[in-house]
């Protein structure tokens, strides 16, 4: 997976309130230094987005379907994004700049789309859902709350959106995808055991390819050649047979080359999207004890028998989300995203520098000023009295 893809799959995955669950921001743990080589003096006087990109949080960064995005919305987004870069990758943000602004921006646009669509479905947050948000925005007392707006720079308006987005979410999906059937989770869900004849050395370093793609290097043709001469006779062999899936287990365990045998002996259950797309094509093709033709993928040729998933029911919520995802990216490619120039002329590397300096510097404000003073040790006594005099102090 490409570090783009990484970074917008992981925000679009995360329940951003748990970055906001605690006083100290995402940007705030150990690592490089988003800063630049001069030494940023921190103004705490200002607020943070005035401080660290010169702008309000009420101005406009963004309209989706001609509805505004606030700074505050998109710039607490963009931080998460950029401390992802560097925490994780140890990546500098000035070259990302491009990608983190797009990524944020895709990030934004996708959860306003899921407020919007509450309302346009008629599936707008609950009494019980808003009486249960504010109990969670005030967990922890007023202060708490304050100081957590106060950090990220974020409005009540906004701290109310981030931490209402699963809402939004769980109403949309509810309102929108039904639970599925036996036969849409027989084609979402599946259980193979295969044979895998490799065409290729797995052992190898993997190098680009004209298309794009990074590929195995190649055995030599006349072992390939014997490869798909073995991988038809151990066809002909189960066509034969009258019980193809014992046989599939005994020419499996003497035959397949899968490095991954020893550890799935029974074979593999895999939903949409997680095998090579020939494998999946022909599984999904397959009933029940059926056993594929000769199939060949970039790791070489495959057949394939298909067994019955042993408990469908527990895949009806991925199911669901699979769906929800589809959904949202239809209704993502056909949203009216457009950008102000307070996002275009962003500099994102400068912005977070000091969004994190900020950040930093308050939170070492915060904790001295939760911390007591120690208080003075007691004077001698006049008497003398030791005991007296370590009595006052342990007290």
């Amino acid at each position: 997976m490409t570090m783009k893809k990484r970074i917008t799959s992981l925000l679009l995955a995360l329940g951003m309130t748990a970055s906001l669950a605690a006083c100290s921001s995402p940007a705030s743990d150990s690592s490089p230094s988003p800063s630049p080589s001069e030494e940023i003096v921190v103004d705490l006087s200002r607020d943070i987005l005035d401080f660290s990109a010169g702008l309000k949080a009420s101005d406009t960064m963004l309209t989706v379907n001609g509805e505004p995005i606030p700074a505050d919305l998109y710039l607490y987004f963009l931080a998460v994004n950029c401390a992802y870069l560097t925490q994780m990758y140890q990546a500098n943000v000035s070259d990302y700049v491009d990608q983190l602004k797009s990524d944020s921006k895709t990030v934004t646009a996708y959860y306003k789309l899921l407020e919007m669509k509450c309302e346009e479905l008629g599936c707008p947050l609950t009494d019980e859902q808003r009486t249960e948000l504010q109990e969670t925005l005030m967990s922890e007392g007023q202060e708490s709350y304050d100081k957590r707006k106060t950090i990220n720079g974020l409005s009540d308006e906004t701290m109310n959106f981030v931490y209402a987005i699963n809402y939004y979410y769980q109403n949309v999906l509810d309102a929108t995808v039904a639970q599925p059937t036996d036969e849409q989770l027989n084609q979402y869900v599946y259980q193979t055991r295969h044979i895998l004849l490799k065409t290729v050395d797995t052992e190898g370093e993997r190098t680009l390819q004209e298309d794009g793609t990074y590929a195995y290097p190649k055995l030599d043709e006349a072992t390939i050649a014997e490869k798909k001469a073995k991988a038809e006779d151990i066809l002909a062999q189960l066509r034969a047979s009258d019980d193809p899936s014992a046989l599939f287990t005994e020419l499996m365990n003497e035959y397949s080359e899968d490095e991954g045998l020893a550890d799935n002996p029974d074979g593999y259950t895999a939903t949409l999207g997680q095998m090579v797309t020939p494998y999946e094509e022909a599984a999904l093709k397959l009933d029940f004890g059926g056993v594929s033709d000769i199939v060949e993928s970039e790791f070489g040729y495959h057949i394939i028998i298909r067994d019955q998933v042993k408990d469908l029911s527990q895949y009806s919520d991925t199911w669901r989300e699979y769906q929800m995802g589809k959904q949202v990216d239809q209704w993502m490619a056909d949203a009216d995203i457009q950008t102000t120039e307070a996002l275009d002329n962003l500099d994102v590397a400068d912005f977070y520098a000091k969004f994190n300096a900020y950040q930093v510097e308050l939170n070492e404000k915060y904790t001295a000023e939760a911390t007591p003073a120690p208080s003075a040790s007691p004077a001698p006594s006049a008497s003398g009295d030791e005991e007296s005099v370590e009595s006052e102090a342990v007290g």
